[in-house]
């Protein structure tokens, strides 16, 4: 979980981002309201894990690995903001970086945007690359706005984590990005969709809003998959489940963090479309405790959080800093064990109450307005965005999958089962993700630029 400079430096070097831990970032229910088409029954849903906690951890092993034959990728940078690329260590590191999987032909492209520290380079956003190539589609993975890439390069306050302003540098990170692939490598483009997961799922709810408006974009279909409806519930659990450190104790921590690690390396060749690979990864996990996992999810999602506040913290110094190895490692080890919470406080909340066009308040307040509740009614009714959730996800509460389902009724779909992001792999939830994306576009979308 500590920072390693050299790791940094040696990752960079090969064009690679700062964390680069297999185990996943993931982060950020329904009771039947109706006899609806958008809601699976239980009984006829055979998902084969009831324990949420146990259905969130077989993620762990989504990359493109498993994804047979392998894929050809191309690292794209992307250029944003200007003036980015000064930071000590991170000189010259200033673009975007995507990674494109592209066709040979025109087709459609599908941007794809993960959860809370993820990069386009491992984890679920190539898996997600794997299965929609295969379908023909151009695939553009995007670094989560919650990842030190995302910070230097893209968001103009250098402190994201407020939803509506870190989708405002998104979709501008996204117009820069169509731009340079069709003008520099001469991606055809038949039409552009959405996918997002956990926070990319409520970051892309803030897409469907801006570019409804806007239309500079003109995103045809959003596939929105398990977004945290209420921020300040979900990092209230993980704030909880990060404090399970204290009661098991540093050393017994780092061997928990150690021995999960270990177990989802020796999946990484193993075959993604064998249910019986999950089933053993289930039952390795098996031997933790409840209060374990729920320990390793809140390990695994904070565990970009040093590097972010890093760059965050460096963009918003004033102070000269000397560009040398000592300086830099100094300044990760001092938000080593940084936690939602702090961040938020420590370095996200000054900057938002200084720049942002909002009413002051404290972290909670920031949480609850940059949640789903603020844009549902900008949602109802847009035939191009669809949610799909689990009735069990471990980071929201179930009324709020309820009022959901209840406020936009077809527009999404509830599955009785899967924990956070846990059925992903399921053969009847690829089906689904890929079948959302394969209906003729609604009319009266906007033309591409």
């Amino acid at each position: 979980m500590g920072c390693n400079l050299d790791r940094f430096e040696q990752n960079h070097a090969a064009g690679l981002p700062l964390v680069t831990l297999r185990f996943p970032l993931i982060v950020w229910t329904a009771i039947a309201l109706c006899l609806s088409p958008s809601l699976v029954q239980a009984q006829e849903y055979r998902y084969p894990y009831r324990d949420p906690y146990l259905a969130t951890v077989t993620t762990a092993i989504l990359t493109a690995d498993g994804m047979t034959p392998r894929l050809k990728r191309q690292a794209i940078h992307v250029p944003v903001l200007a003036g980015r690329g000064h930071l000590p260590a991170l000189e010259g590191r200033g673009n975007v970086s995507v990674t494109l999987y592209r066709q040979d032909h025109p087709a459609p492209l599908i941007f794809v945007l993960a959860g809370i520290g993820s990069n386009s380079y491992f984890g679920l956003g190539t898996y997600f690359a794997g299965l929609f190539h295969q379908q023909g589609f151009h695939v553009v993975i995007l670094p989560s706005p919650i990842s030190w890439n995302f910070a230097l390069a893209a968001s103009r306050s250098g402190a994201p984590g407020y939803a509506p302003e870190d989708a405002r540098d998104l979709y501008e990170a996204m117009q820069n990005t169509l731009g340079l692939l069709r003008t520099r490598y001469h991606v055809a483009t038949t039409r552009v969709d959405f996918l997002g997961a956990s926070l990319g799922a409520l970051d892309g709810a803030y897409l469907s809003v801006i570019d409804a408006e806007e239309r500079k974009i003109g995103i045809d279909r959003y596939l929105l998959l398990n977004p945290p409806l209420d921020l300040a519930y979900a990092l209230d659990k993980i704030d909880e489940w990060t404090a399970l450190q204290n009661t098991f104790g540093r050393d017994k921590s780092k061997r928990l963090v150690g021995t999960a690690l270990a177990i989802v390396e020796s999946f990484s060749k193993e075959r993604l479309d064998d249910p019986a690979v999950f089933g053993r990864l289930a039952k390795e996990f098996s031997r933790f405790t409840t209060e374990e996992i729920q320990f390793l999810i809140a390990a695994a999602l904070q565990a970009s959080l040093p590097e972010l506040a890093y760059v965050a913290d460096g963009i918003q110094d004033q102070r000269i800093l000397q560009p040398n190895k000592d300086a830099a490692r100094k300044r990760l080890r001092a938000w080593r064990d940084m936690t939602f919470k702090e961040y938020g406080e420590k370095i996200g909340l000054p900057v938002w109450r200084q720049h942002l066009a909002e009413p002051p308040g404290d972290l909670e307040s920031f949480a609850k307005r940059g949640s789903f509740a603020p844009i549902l009614d900008r949602l109802r009714g847009n035939a191009n965005v669809h949610i799909a959730h689990n009735a069990d996800d471990v980071l929201v509460d179930r009324t709020s999958i309820e009022a959901l389902k209840a406020a936009l009724g077809d527009q999404v779909t509830v599955f009785p089962y899967g924990g956070h992001l846990g059925n992903l792999w399921y053969s009847e939830n690829k089906e689904f993700t890929l079948r959302q994306f394969q209906a003729a576009p609604q009319p009266g979308r906007a033309l591409r630029p």
